[in-house]
C-alpha cells in the first residue's frame, strides 16, 4: 500500500480588512515559510481575502470575489502549483450566477486547479450581515493525500456537518475559521475530531480586527481527539504536523466497538425533520414561572461493590433526596457488582428490578423527587437496558431502552429503538445509557425532542471522555447533562453535572480526593429558562438554523 504521510500546516494570522494585495502578500510568506518545513497541505483563515468585519452589505459585495478569476484564489492557485501542493482558505466569494454573496471555503490541488468550493452554512451573528446561506451540501473530494472534507468555523459546533463528512469517507477535515471564544478551540475541534475519529486542520485567526478580538486556538488534531500541534493564543504562526489518513480509518473504540459501525442510522429519523415541525420548536416559546424554573438535579457516583451493597446505594439515593435534590441518577450497571454483567449475572439483575424500582418509588414519594433507576428489564423479546423514572409521586413516569449496545451486551441484551422525552415536574427529562453518549446523535435526538435535561446513566472508560463527549453533548444542545460514571475499574469515575452553557461548574474530580469518590452527590442548581433558549449568540439558534436537508448520510446511511 502506497505511504499516504504527509504534513499539514494550519496558519494563525490576520488578514487586513479590504486589502486583498496584503492578503496575498500574507499568504505568499506563509505559503514559503510552511512550504520550507515540508507542508504539503496548507490552511488558511475564514475570509482570508477579505476580512471579515464589513461596513455594510455593500462593501462585503464591493470585496467579494469570484473563485473563477479573484485575485487572491489565482494567487493560491498559482501557490498551489508553484510548489506542488494543496493550499485552502477561507474567501469571500461572490456568486454571480446566483447574485448572491457567501462564506466560501475553497481548496486546490497540485495543479493549481479547484479541487473542493464549499459554503459555509451555519452563519454566525455577523455572516448573517452579508453572507446568503450555504448551498453546496457537504462535500468530499479524493485527493492523493486522502478524502478531505471542508467546513468554516461554527460549522464545527453542528455535530451533523462534521458527521455528514465523516459517512461519505472523509479522513481529514479542513476548518477555516474565525474563532471568538477559545473553546471552539479547546473543545469543539478535539471532540468532532475524536467523536469521528477524523483528522482535524483548523486555522483561526489572532488578534483585533475593529470591535472582534479573535484570540487564535489554530491546531492539528489526530483521530483520538488528541492535539498534535497548536499555535499559541495570541501570537501569529504556523501549526505543524505529519499526518497519516490511514489512523482515520480505524473507528474502533474500546474492545470490539466501532463508533462509525455501531450506529442506529434508522432511529435517528427526528434529525431530518423540518424545524418547525420538531418538538423544540414548539416548545421554545413555551413560557416557564420563574419560581418554578430551577431544579436542583445530582449524579450519585455509587454503585454496589464487594464492600457496598444495594442497600448502601439506595441510603445514599435517600441521603441526597434529604438534602432537597429534586431530580437523582445512578450510574448504569449501578446494582452490578461487575463493572459489565454477564448473560447469568443479567438476568439474575432483570429479576431483581421490580424490587429497586419499589424501593426508588418510596424513597421518591417521601422526598417528592424523581429518581432515575438505571437497571435490567425482562421482556419476552429479551432482556433490555432499562433506565426508569420514579416521578415524585412515587410512580413510573416512563421508561427509557438503551439504543447503542457494545458488543459485549449484544450477546444478552436487546436494543431499544426509541428516545422518548417526559414530561416531569422538574422539566422535560430525556435519558442516554453507557455507550449510547458515544454517539452524538442521541442527544441530538433528545435534544430535537425538546428534552431540558439528559440523564446520562454512563460507562466512560477513559478520564478525557468526560470533555470529549458529556461536556460536548450539553452544549451542542443547550441542555444540561447529569453523568453518573462508576469508579472501578475500567470506570474512571468523574462524575459531573453540565450546565447548558457546556461549563460544569460542579466536578467531582476537583471537590474530592481520589479516595473519597464512590458515594459521592454532585448537586447543582439547573434554570430550566436557560434550557428552553436554543440561543449561543444572537440570531444563531443550536436547532432552528440547522440544514437538514444536507444531512442525508446521518438518517440513510
Amino acid at each position: 500500500m502506497k505511504n499516504r504521510h504527509f504534513r499539514a500546516a494550519a496558519v494563525q494570522t490576520l488578514a487586513t480588512l479590504g486589502d486583498i494585495d496584503r492578503n496575498i502578500e500574507i499568504a505568499t510568506g506563509f505559503v514559503d515559510d510552511a512550504v520550507r518545513q515540508g507542508a504539503e497541505l496548507i490552511v488558511f483563515p475564514e475570509c482570508m481575502n477579505t476580512g471579515y468585519l464589513f461596513d455594510s452589505f455593500e462593501h462585503c459585495c464591493e470585496l467579494a470575489e469570484d473563485v473563477s478569476d479573484g485575485a487572491f484564489v489565482s494567487a493560491l492557485s498559482e501557490l498551489s502549483r508553484k510548489h506542488g501542493i494543496y493550499i485552502a482558505s477561507g474567501i469571500t466569494e461572490w456568486d454571480s450566477e446566483r447574485q448572491k454573496v457567501f462564506n466560501t471555503g475553497v481548496m486546490f490541488d497540485r495543479q493549481g486547479h479547484l479541487a473542493c468550493h464549499y459554503h459555509k452554512q451555519f452563519l454566525a451573528t455577523h455572516d448573517q450581515n452579508w453572507f446568503s446561506i450555504g448551498e453546496r451540501g457537504n462535500p468530499v473530494v479524493e485527493t492523493d493525500l486522502g478524502k478531505i472534507g471542508l467546513l468554516i468555523c461554527f460549522d464545527g459546533r453542528i455535530p451533523e456537518i462534521f458527521r455528514s463528512m465523516a459517512l461519505q469517507g472523509a479522513e481529514v477535515i479542513v476548518d477555516m475559521a474565525n474563532f471568538f471564544s477559545m473553546d471552539q478551540a479547546d473543545m469543539w475541534g478535539p471532540a468532532r475530531s475524536y467523536e469521528n475519529g477524523l483528522w482535524l486542520v483548523a486555522a483561526t485567526k489572532a488578534g483585533f480586527e475593529r470591535s472582534i478580538y479573535y484570540p487564535g486556538g489554530s491546531m492539528i488534531v489526530d483521530p483520538k481527539g488528541r492535539v498534535l500541534s497548536k499555535v499559541p493564543y495570541d501570537t501569529h504562526g504556523i501549526a505543524i504536523a505529519d499526518i497519516d489518513p490511514d489512523m482515520a480509518l480505524n473507528k474502533s473504540i474500546y474492545t470490539g466497538n466501532d463508533k462509525i459501525a455501531d450506529r442506529r442510522s434508522e432511529t435517528y429519523g427526528i434529525m431530518s425533520e423540518p424545524y418547525f415541525n420538531t418538538p423544540v420548536a414548539k416548545i421554545a416559546d413555551v413560557p416557564i414561572v420563574p419560581s418554578q424554573s430551577i431544579s436542583k438535579i445530582a449524579a450519585v457516583q455509587m454503585h454496589v461493590t464487594n464492600e457496598s451493597t444495594v442497600d448502601d446505594v439506595f441510603d445514599m439515593i435517600d441521603h441526597a433526596a434529604k438534602l432537597g435534590i429534586k431530580v437523582i441518577t445512578l450510574p448504569e450497571y449501578a446494582f452490578s457488582t461487575h463493572w459489565l454483567p454477564n448473560a447469568d449475572e443479567a438476568a439474575q439483575l432483570s429479576n431483581a428490578a421490580p424490587d429497586y424500582i419499589l424501593r426508588a418509588a418510596v424513597i421518591a414519594k417521601k422526598y417528592s423527587c424523581l429518581i432515575a433507576i438505571p437497571t435490567l428489564e425482562k421482556t419476552s423479546r429479551g432482556i433490555f437496558i432499562t433506565t426508569y423514572l420514579i416521578g415524585p409521586d412515587g410512580k413510573n413516569i416512563g421508561k427509557y431502552r438503551k439504543t447503542h449496545l457494545t458488543v459485549e451486551e449484544r450477546i444478552w441484551a436487546v436494543a431499544g429503538d426509541e428516545y422518548p422525552v417526559f414530561d416531569t415536574p422538574f422539566g422535560r427529562i430525556g435519558v442516554m445509557s453507557g455507550y449510547d453518549a458515544v454517539f452524538p446523535e442521541t442527544s441530538r435526538c433528545l435534544g430535537i425532542a425538546a428534552a431540558d435535561i439528559i440523564l446520562w446513566p454512563a460507562s466512560l472508560r477513559e478520564p478525557f471522555e468526560r470533555e470529549l463527549i458529556a461536556v460536548p453533548r450539553a452544549e451542542d444542545n443547550r441542555v444540561a447533562v447529569v453523568l453518573a460514571n462508576r469508579v472501578d475499574c475500567p470506570y474512571p469515575g468523574g462524575s459531573l453535572v453540565i450546565p447548558p452553557t457546556g461549563f460544569p461548574l460542579w466536578d467531582i474530580n476537583k471537590a474530592a480526593p481520589r479516595m473519597l469518590k464512590l458515594g459521592a452527590v454532585m448537586p447543582k442548581h439547573i434554570d430550566l429558562a436557560v434550557c428552553r433558549q436554543k440561543q449561543m449568540i444572537p440570531k444563531v439558534d443550536m436547532f432552528a438554523n440547522r440544514l437538514v436537508e444536507t444531512y442525508d448520510p446521518i438518517i440513510t446511511f
